[in-house]
């Protein structure tokens, strides 16, 4: 019997592509968390569109984003050794029971898999959240309303007396979204 290290993720995915995606591991996750520690605190600070741009890009659903979590998933995932079983052609191969370490790793990796989900989840609600404070709305303020600055087709807008440009920074909690800006939006996302 030889000894070998393994993992649930190892064993989920194939030996092949664990090893091929923990070779490159380091590196995308040394290099993406020092992009998205930057974005991140210049997102603070500014409110700029090529900001906006690149924190679209990097997070959220996006696919680079759900890569830099997959790779931080296998390079976070520990290996454990295991016996393997002898494999001969005319014998079938003894079930060994799997050490406790290896059961811990099933855990583990369920833990990496979730805490993955919501970090994709949280940085698409944070993505969403700065687009917004990036765009520029046109704001009622007798009204308590702002319109999106793209729609030109608002007949609340049209008829509104004096309209400011704001971003949407600017735009605190008590104004509301115009219910006919909100159902184009709806309108256009149905459509995409």
């Amino acid at each position: 019997m030889s000894i070998v290290k393994q993992s649930f993720l190892s064993n989920l995915i194939g030996k092949n592509t664990y090893e091929a995606g923990k070779e490159y591991a380091k590196p995308v996750v040394l290099i993406g968390s020092c992009i998205l520690l930057v974005l991140y605190a210049l997102s603070h600070f500014f409110h700029l569109g090529i900001i906006c741009y690149l924190v679209e890009l990097t997070n959220g659903m996006s696919l680079l984003f759900i890569g830099f979590i997959a790779e931080l998933i296998l390079f976070l995932d520990m290996r454990v050794e295991v016996e393997e079983p002898e494999r001969n052609a005319w014998n079938k191969p003894e079930k060994k029971p799997k050490p406790v370490a290896y059961k811990l790793t099933v855990v583990w990796a369920i833990v990496l898999v979730l805490l993955g989900i919501l970090a994709i989840y949280y940085s698409n609600k944070y993505r969403n959240q700065y687009s917004f404070e990036c765009n520029t709305f046109l704001v009622d303020s007798r009204a308590g309303i702002y319109h999106y600055d793209w729609n030109d087709d608002c007949e609340k807008a049209e008829e509104a007396e004096s309209l400011e440009e704001m971003k949407g920074y600017q735009i605190d909690e008590s104004y509301t979204l115009c219910e006919w800006c909100k159902e184009t939006q709806e309108d256009m996302e149905s459509e995409y």
